[in-house]
């Protein structure tokens, strides 16, 4: 595989992207399966994914299954795609994608083969749900919370903030229903008003101020409840930080799998594929868009990632990576950041959360000494 580096660890994304109905303010690729579609994309996938077996011949740091709906597709598909995906070895954590809705005991025939559940809650107001074009109800979202409790597997609860019509008060009852479930993981994060989308077309976002006084008492919340803001949007328990996610963020080795999948391979100098743009084209050829990320390239999306976390940027790692000492580099360009928005020592570099709310200045105000 184009740019793969032996030497480090490798994870694997495989995107399911049906979806029984799409919601108003969701951007991501998917759509309804049409005739037996699903069952045609699974023995393509497990084709592509053999392919990929083959030429790493080691076993996956992490798996993600996600969507779209990965739900839709059954746990009897989902199985045939995690037994082909652990041949070689089980990796350190694997995690599905799985809508309320979806969410039953036939899941347990995935133990030996699944770690941890991720699940778009979103809100436990219905008024909330109806303004987001959400297809459940809070009678599906208590149940399925109720059955997680009794499951193997770790699991996180998304949970969005800031939608038009909302209190703050709504997005604190969600914080504390959920978290009364004791999911080890929470992302939660503002409504994104997405160009195209049903949403954009019927309601107005939230000014910025007002996001931001969602944003920092749902964060207050959280904190209070024993959760660790790891990375802008994420919130852990100790030791239940998503792995998966945190080699994106450490702009670590992946491969992903299915229409408008992306990878990212290599080490100083990285390589970047994006899997076929629809499903149609994914039925016709198995072609990554490939291309090649240069040092400079590569030490943007460095920042890019990494800045996102509390761990921040690991000097040493850093050197390593790109032979540079980072304070020599980045010393002049720090200077003028707001002191209270990050936290510079020996070790590392790390945003603050003062920092984390005006982050993509942070990170263009440092690339500029690339």
């Amino acid at each position: 595989m184009v740019g793969f580096d032996s030497t480090r660890p490798v994870s694997l994304y495989i995107h399911i992207p049906f979806c029984s109905s799409k919601c108003d303010y969701c951007a991501f690729y998917s759509r309804k399966p049409q005739n037996e579609e699903i069952d045609k994309y699974l023995d393509l996938l497990l084709l592509e994914l053999e392919a990929v077996k083959k030429e790493i011949k080691v076993p996956f740091y992490t798996i993600f299954i996600g969507g779209g709906n990965p739900g839709i597709l059954g746990f009897d598909r989902i199985k045939k795609i995690l037994e082909s995906a652990e041949e070689y070895g089980r990796p350190k954590e694997v995690t599905i994608e799985c809508n309320p809705g979806n969410l039953n005991e036939d899941i347990l025939s995935l133990s030996g083969l699944l770690d941890r559940v991720s699940i778009g809650i979103q809100s436990m107001d219905e008024s909330v749900l109806k303004t987001l074009g959400r297809h459940q109800t809070i009678e599906t979202n208590l149940k399925a919370l109720e059955l997680l409790k009794t499951l193997p597997f770790r699991w996180n609860a998304d949970i969005i903030t800031a939608v038009p019509g909302e209190s703050i008060e709504t997005t604190l009852s969600d914080i504390r229903t959920i978290a009364s479930y004791n999911p080890g993981h929470i992302s939660f994060y503002c409504l994104t008003f997405e160009e195209n989308t049903p949403l954009i077309q019927r309601e107005t976002p939230l000014e910025d101020y007002e996001e931001l006084d969602f944003l920092l008492k749902g964060w207050e919340e959280l904190k209070k409840l024993g959760y660790d803001h790891y990375e802008v949007s994420n919130f852990a328990r100790p030791g239940e930080e998503c792995l998966h996610n945190k080699v994106y963020w450490n702009l670590g080795q992946y491969i992903g799998l299915g229409p408008t999948a992306e990878s990212a391979l290599g080490w100083d100098e990285m390589v970047v594929m994006r899997n076929t743009e629809s499903i149609e084209e994914f039925f016709q050829t198995h072609a990554f868009n490939v291309s090649s990320l240069n040092k400079d390239e590569t030490e943007e999306s460095y920042l890019l990632t990494t800045l996102r976390t509390n761990r921040g940027i690991d000097k040493e790692e850093y050197k390593e990576r790109f032979n540079k000492d980072f304070d020599s580099v980045y010393e002049e360009r720090i200077s003028i950041l707001d002191r209270e928005s990050y936290v510079n020592n020996e070790k590392s570099f790390i945003v603050t959360e003062k920092g984390m709310l005006t982050l993509d200045s942070i990170i263009l105000t440092l690339s500029m000494s690339i």
